[in-house]
């Protein structure tokens, strides 16, 4: 199986966990640092899933990126994941309202680990990208 997924993370621990993990299970990431980086992918190619960070800093916040891709015709049926790892005690606090507030918005899947588990996050997302049938051989 191989996808084209857009990976939005502005931790570069997490960024690379998540790249090699996706890569090793044959898929081509592309990763930006903001979503307005991210955004200007999406102007230029079609990628088959879109997994981002959840918390974002540098500028802007994941629910706007998400808006913006929801709205937009030719991203609109993207699966779109959202991805938590080792969250803050704050962040645990504030879960259950941000996996509310991605659902209505059109998140295909919310995930959250307290420690990141490769072949886990690997099996989720394959699982995600064969019911959407966004995977290519």
């Amino acid at each position: 199986m191989h996808a084209l997924i857009l990976g939005l993370h502005e931790d570069d621990d997490h960024s690379f966990r998540v790249f090699d993990s996706l890569t090793q299970s044959g898929h081509t990431v592309i990763l930006c640092k903001t979503y307005t980086n991210a955004i200007g992918v999406l102007k230029k190619k079609h990628v088959d899933m879109i997994i981002s960070d959840i918390h974002l800093q540098n500028g802007g916040n994941v629910f706007d990126f998400l808006r913006w891709v929801k709205q937009n015709p030719a991203t609109c049926d993207i699966p779109f994941v959202m991805l938590s790892v080792e969250p803050s005690p704050t962040a645990k606090y504030i879960e259950d309202g941000l996996r509310t507030s991605a659902r209505l918005l059109g998140v295909t899947k919310y995930i959250l680990m307290e420690q990141f588990d490769s072949n886990e996050f690997c099996k989720e997302i394959n699982l995600l990208l064969e019911a959407h049938g966004a995977s290519t051989e």
